[in-house]
């Protein structure tokens, strides 16, 4: 059982890298898009958010879970993070209109979704 437990606590502190590097993505194309050039808060989080989700799958394939691409992985991955999009984004927006400010916006979506997809992704996705 140790195994496993090393196996389980190698993939969090994996995951939180992954996380760490992808939140800071995030966070400076965010406030690049809204504080430099403008663009709208709501757009900007779509945009961001958009690209790196598209960049998580292989990275978290190859490094996270150290797996191999399937068709099947693909599409379970593809329909969570779809998920996880709508889900974020209704969050981001609510926290939005509750008048929390755009970056801590972020960082709460973030914090009550990031544990959640580990589990999808370790339980569901990548199994």
């Amino acid at each position: 059982m140790k195994i496993r437990d090393k196996e389980l606590t190698s993939q969090i502190v994996r995951y939180i890298c992954i996380s760490v590097f992808s939140y800071l993505f995030v966070f400076s194309f965010l406030y690049t898009l809204v504080d430099v050039f403008k663009v709208n808060e709501s757009l900007s989080f779509l945009l961001v958010y958009g690209v790196a989700y598209l960049l998580l799958y292989s990275i978290q394939l190859k490094f996270l879970f150290k797996t191999s691409h399937e068709k099947r992985k693909l599409i379970k991955f593809i329909l969570s993070i779809f998920l996880f999009y709508v889900v974020s984004n209704l969050l981001y927006n609510f926290f939005l209109y509750s008048n929390v400010n755009y970056l801590l916006s972020t960082a709460f979506t973030i914090a009550i979704l990031a544990p959640l997809r580990f589990l999808i992704s370790k339980y569901f996705v990548y199994k």
